[in-house]
């Protein structure tokens, strides 16, 4: 009896909820499914908002930890900048930077002497921006500025390249010590624009390359001594133009660059200019690093840049982030 009771009693609650349904449901004019379905549909409501409340959260936490690791990764950077002052000071007293590479460090007796025009020349795919990533990642690290000048790539493209030499990179970006001269990017219809990067239309303006170059030195020598340079690459700026106008701009260009100290690096892409092309731009460099591929082995060899231990071709290897410079002999002085 007592469990018929219950049943009873069970049936009777059904049936009072089924009355209430109807009930609202007359009242809003609409019939029992589509009462339930509204209900349902407040149900889901109420769950999204609440879902989007906790993404909202783990969003301002995420955010909050990125800040915590950027602060501290940026007191690591400042940190290794301070520390390595005396390596700073003691190229100023020497007159000559580290290149990243220690072993052509002490191919070129201690560095590049400052206010050195380079070529980087070799044909493609044999390591000569892995040494341009590393000749400013070197510079960085000391808290020495660099620019790049790039006719052939985006800021994003060395941005990629660089991370695996220095995978704090962008702290540096952020602290102001890298710039751009980009007259890439807008001639391949790109708008994006990003923080210390001056945007020119064209490779070929090469007046407003230069321009862009000096006022950014100036801004620079503000607060820091001397500075680095990229040039990525004068291959391009010598295709769109011809000898003469090349010859033109990189007159005053270099000439400004020794004039204030710098360190620059060019590069020229092997098998892609005349003869006469080659001999102009020497004339105005200091030297060049040059490279070449035999017999699936790379090599290098030191032109001009002061006196050196070695003017042989020496064999090296390279990776993403390095670059193995293999022995040379003392018996190669000259």
């Amino acid at each position: 009896m007592t469990r018929r009771e219950q049943e009873v009693e069970y049936q009777l609650k059904r049936i009072e909820s089924e009355k209430r349904k109807v009930e609202e449901a007359k009242a809003l004019g609409a019939s029992t499914e589509e009462v339930e379905m509204k209900q349902r549909l407040e149900q889901l409501k109420g769950e999204i908002t609440q879902k989007e409340e906790e993404v909202r959260a783990k969003e301002k936490y995420l955010k909050s930890k990125m800040e915590e690791l950027r602060l501290r990764e940026q007191g690591l950077v400042e940190e290794e900048i301070e520390a390595r002052e005396e390596d700073r000071s003691a190229e100023l007293k020497k007159e000559k930077c580290k290149t990243g590479i220690p072993r052509l460090d002490d191919l070129l007796l201690g560095g590049i002497p400052f206010g050195s025009n380079i070529t980087i020349y070799g044909p493609a795919f044999v390591g000569k921006e892995v040494v341009i990533d590393l000749f400013a990642a070197e510079a960085l690290r000391k808290g020495v500025p660099v620019i790049w000048v790039l006719t052939e790539k985006g800021p994003m493209d060395i941005r990629e390249e660089i991370t695996p030499v220095l995978p704090s990179y962008e702290q540096y970006e952020k602290m102001g010590l890298v710039r751009y001269v980009d007259a890439y990017s807008r001639s391949m219809g790109s708008e994006e624009t990003e923080e210390n990067t001056v945007y020119i239309a064209e490779p070929t303006d090469w007046e407003g390359i230069l321009k862009a170059v000096d006022e950014t030195t100036k801004e620079l020598k503000k607060k820091h001594s001397s500075y680095r340079l990229a040039f990525r690459s004068v291959s391009t700026l010598i295709a769109y133009l011809d000898t003469t106008a090349a010859f033109k701009f990189l007159q005053p260009f270099t000439g400004r660059r020794k004039r204030e100290r710098a360190v620059s690096l060019y590069v020229l892409e092997k098998g892609m200019h005349e003869e006469q092309d080659i001999q102009m731009l020497g004339s105005l460099m200091d030297g060049m690093l040059d490279f070449k591929l035999e017999q699936l082995k790379t090599y290098i060899a030191v032109k001009g840049v002061g006196d050196v231990q070695s003017r042989a071709w020496i064999e090296y290897a390279h990776s993403k982030s390095n670059v193995s410079i293999r022995s040379f002999s003392l018996g190669h002085i000259k």
